[in-house]
């Protein structure tokens, strides 16, 4: 007989090439599988994530839009119409005033805190926002842009042009299409479900009533603005 020690050690026999290599095949294939299941569930989770910052993007965008909307201010009682503020809304059919705009444009004139120094004022600012294309068909590369302008010395003339004092700024990225609707009263006493895609506050272009029933000349402020804004989703 055989000792003890020498016995275990005879029968402790150790893989085959072969069997190495069936294991290393199998542990290959599991090792493929939870790297294809690990990377698809980080791409959606990028994916999301990136979805998620535009969508925050353009919301924060939308809000500032109607902020400052609510606080478009009116002034047409000079007899020098260049020294009007304006309230101005282009839509993509007519001629726009900015450079490679491909949507609507929309345009006016609303009190703004600026700092300067440790001093805080308001001051009656130029503000607008439009779609820049880029100056090509496809709209992966469009943005929507900030126009702002504020003015340091008088007579001012609101003409929302290039910004002497100011910027044309990114609001947000991947913004598809911009789309504004102008809601107001086409009849004394109706409600303002009237609309059109085309607003100038210092023309005389509509049949357009204020809340009391009387007929406005020229015709001023819309009673509402509709703001449609796409975001591209991939």
């Amino acid at each position: 007989l055989l000792p003890m020690w020498q016995n275990m050690r005879l029968n402790n026999r150790g893989l085959t090439l072969t069997e190495i290599l069936v294991v290393v095949f199998i542990f290959s294939i599991l090792s493929t599988i939870m790297f294809t299941v690990f990377r698809g569930g980080l791409d959606s989770w990028r994916k999301s994530e990136n979805i998620l910052t535009m969508y925050e993007e353009a919301r924060a965008a939308l809000d500032l839009i109607s902020r400052e909307l609510q606080s478009a201010f009116l002034y047409q009682s000079s007899g020098n119409q260049d020294q009007w503020t304006k309230f101005v809304g282009i839509d993509e059919t007519g001629t726009r005033l900015k450079t490679n705009s491909a949507k609507d444009e929309l345009f006016f004139v609303a009190p703004i805190a600026l700092r300067t120094g440790e001093a805080l004022r308001m001051d009656l600012c130029e503000i607008g926002y439009w779609l820049d294309g880029k100056g090509t068909a496809g709209t992966s590369d469009d943005v929507l842009m900030r126009h702002f302008e504020s003015f340091n010395a008088l007579p001012v003339k609101y003409d929302f042009t290039t910004p002497a004092t100011g910027a044309d700024n990114m609001a947000a990225k991947n913004v598809t299409d911009l789309q504004f609707t102008y809601y107001y009263r086409n009849a004394a006493g109706a409600a303002p479900t009237a609309t059109t895609t085309n607003w100038d506050s210092g023309a005389d272009n509509l049949t357009n009533y204020d809340a009391n029933g009387n007929l406005k000349k020229p015709d001023g402020l819309p009673d509402a603005v509709g703001i449609s804004l796409t975001v591209r989703s991939r």
